[in-house]
């Protein structure tokens, strides 16, 4: 994401990407909360960054996961 960031024009939206299939389905709350905050942290000085998962989320993802994405983007941005 931040490879594509650094190419990319300002005024181009590029969201994402945590994983959908190993992450929000296959991962544990702290895998989430792990991967989300280093993807902010990697990204989000870039204006155009908007978190996101990578694509649709699986059937059957816990909603554990899916909370805990939410978490920590709360929890970067209120740093």
């Amino acid at each position: 994401m931040r490879e594509i960031l650094e190419k990319a024009p300002e005024d181009v939206v590029c969201m994402g990407n945590i994983d959908p299939a190993g992450e929000f389905r296959n991962g544990t709350p702290a895998s989430i909360r792990t991967k989300t905050l280093e993807l902010m942290e990697q990204c989000s000085g870039h204006p155009n960054f908007v978190i996101s998962s990578g694509c649709d989320i699986p059937p059957l993802s816990p909603w554990e996961n899916v909370d805990a994405f939410f978490a920590a983007v709360d929890e970067f941005y209120s740093r």
